[in-house]
């Protein structure tokens, strides 16, 4: 799979899994009820959303260099500045990137994952206003 192939959702969406489908579908669509002054942009083949910068992404399992073995890892480019309060990112060996391992539609919480991702969106701003 050529990873820059992909420049818009549409074309990202028909290479998914169908557990990946749920999975993405169903974040994209929470991250634009909820943030619709976030900008989806693609790197990599996969979509980033973006505000002043890459606040987070999803990378989908059937990607090449993703590093899990199913479901979706809903990335964060600021992880380890983020709380984690909620317990659910993971840094791994990573010194900048967290994500989230979603391994079906139903590891979706949304409650904690709006408290992360308003975190992250302020976090953005804050990082922004420095430069």
């Amino acid at each position: 799979m050529n990873l820059a192939k992909h420049k818009d959702f549409e074309s990202f969406f028909e290479d998914l899994l169908p557990a990946e489908k749920s999975i993405c579908e169903r974040i994209r669509n929470l991250l634009q009820t909820n943030f619709p002054e976030l900008k989806e942009k693609f790197g990599y083949g996969v979509p980033y959303y973006w505000r002043f910068s890459r606040i987070c992404f999803l990378y989908p399992a059937s990607f090449p260099y993703s590093g899990i073995n199913s479901g979706v890892a809903f990335g964060f480019a600021r992880g380890r500045l983020l709380s984690n309060d909620q317990g659910l990112l993971d840094l791994g060996g990573r010194k900048e990137v967290a994500y989230i391992r979603l391994l079906s539609e139903k590891d979706i919480r949304e409650e904690p994952l709006l408290e992360i991702l308003h975190e992250a969106v302020l976090l953005d701003r804050e990082m922004a206003v420095k430069k």
